[in-house]
């Protein structure tokens, strides 16, 4: 018979592997909230390094003509994977993530640009702007919002494009990745948000940079990885 801490130490290693069967969050006609709640800045942020805070624009508006959901698949934003407490973790189950709204989504996300110090404006700019005010306009699309399970962890990838509109009508196009990773305790609805909102968070602060650089006058670093 084994020892009483080893017994005991194996029923907790059981729950733990476990947890992921314990509350389903979502039913496969559930679908995610998809409402944007930023992460603290710059501290407390799950399972990673704390982003230094960012004040980049004074006195820029960020107008927003176009906020479009164009992912290839609208209908779900990720997997949970239920995997057997054994030694090479199979797979039980693959159950699919339904999207809520993610045009809202995407819009509530960046109207927290203001924590950059954008003024995000939905809509074109006055026709009787007459030059010479700090500001950006850009249409953006989300192109991918994706969640998924790695054994006890949630990850999150997130996509966006957006084409700045430069002065004299010509336009440049940029793409932002977000990444997001927490904890997975019980596959819950507000889990995989707060881990895609994470990646979401990221893809703006990207955003956020470069909208800056346009308020300044400066042209677009860029894009990595170009030739």
């Amino acid at each position: 018979m084994r020892p009483c801490h080893e017994q005991l130490a194996a029923a907790a290693f059981a729950a733990l592997c476990a947890l992921p069967t314990l509350s389903h969050a979502l039913t496969e006609s559930e679908p995610l909230s998809m409402v944007f709640e930023p992460a603290p800045e710059p501290a407390e942020r799950p399972n990673g390094v704390p982003a230094a805070p960012l004040r980049l624009a004074r006195g820029c508006t960020l107008y927003l003509p176009a906020i479009e959901d164009a992912r290839s698949n609208k209908a779900y934003a990720g997997n949970l994977t239920v995997m057997l407490p054994t030694v090479h973790a199979t797979p039980r189950s693959v159950q699919s993530l339904r999207s809520g709204d993610a045009t809202a989504w995407t819009r509530g996300a960046l109207q927290s640009l203001g924590r950059y110090g954008l003024q995000a404006v939905p809509g074109a700019p006055p026709a009787s702007d007459g030059g010479g005010a700090r500001q950006a306009v850009a249409d953006v699309a989300l192109r991918l919002a994706h969640a998924w399970s790695v054994n006890l962890n949630l990850v999150s990838h997130v996509v966006l494009k957006v084409s700045y509109r430069l002065p004299g009508g010509a336009t440049v196009a940029r793409q932002y990745h977000g990444m997001g990773t927490r904890t997975n305790w019980t596959s819950a609805n507000g889990e995989f948000m707060s881990v895609l909102n994470l990646g979401l968070e990221e893809a703006v602060r990207g955003m956020a940079i470069d909208a800056t650089a346009l308020c300044d006058g400066r042209p677009l670093p860029e894009p990595v990885g170009a030739a």
